[in-house]
């Protein structure tokens, strides 16, 4: 067993899986307040049983898939498709003691299922075992999971371009100094959360915001420290 937290971190320039739990046993594992920006394989590598990982505040711009979890859970967090995966949201659990709740998605617009959610040992690819659905109403209805969730779009943000999967762009490199992942006021994700005792205290407004930044606290302090 072990403990693990991982906060406040800028991930940005990612080929893939910035988020990645591989090797762990036991957890829990904290994923918390991180933003993940240009991942155009996905933000979370969880595919060889990941248990007890947590994901809270995080803002994720690429889609998450968690392969092979057990008593996982993702609260409050902001998620948005880059579109080089079809659906923003897909989790396979070994157990039925993960959960999810208290998100925003900006699923991919051409995705046939933007939202898959499975308990019990992995369905073979492209089997009749993989649930997938195509809205978010639907999975919710189906699962029970994500039942105070909504969807949203980038323009929840102050400054923070949707990305997409076209080979030119796939490749470039962005400044995270050129970015504002602030929520805009007035923004849906604010007051969308829920409470979390010793995680989100203090939040300003009715509830927490979803995503990594609380709007009206200071901004975190990335990069070297003095």
């Amino acid at each position: 067993m072990h403990n693990i937290r991982l906060m406040r971190n800028v991930l940005i320039n990612s080929a893939s899986h910035p988020m990645s739990t591989q090797p762990s046993a036991g957890g829990p594992i904290y994923w918390i307040r991180n933003i993940v920006y240009h991942a155009p394989g996905g933000s979370t590598r969880m595919t060889a049983g990941s248990p007890g990982v947590i994901f809270y505040h995080n803002t994720v711009t690429t889609e998450t898939s968690a392969g092979s979890a057990a008593n996982s859970h993702w609260c409050n967090n902001l998620m948005l498709g880059q579109d080089t995966a079809p659906a923003i949201f897909s989790v396979n659990t070994l157990t039925s003691d993960s959960s999810s709740d208290y998100n925003g998605f900006r699923p991919n617009p051409t995705a046939g299922a933007s939202f898959q959610w499975n308990v019990g040992p992995p369905p073979a690819p492209g089997s009749a075992g993989t649930r997938g659905f195509a809205t978010l109403a639907e999975y919710a209805k189906a699962t029970s999971q994500d039942q105070h969730s909504m969807t949203l779009d980038y323009d929840v943000f102050v400054n923070v371009p949707k990305l997409d999967r076209d080979p030119k762009t796939v490749q470039r490199l962005y400044d995270f100094k050129n970015l504002d992942f602030r929520l805009k006021p007035g923004a849906v994700a604010i007051d969308r959360g829920v409470a979390l005792p010793n995680i989100n205290d203090g939040f300003t407004g009715q509830a927490p915001d979803l995503g990594a930044f609380e709007a009206g606290q200071p901004m975190p302090i990335y990069g070297p420290r003095r």
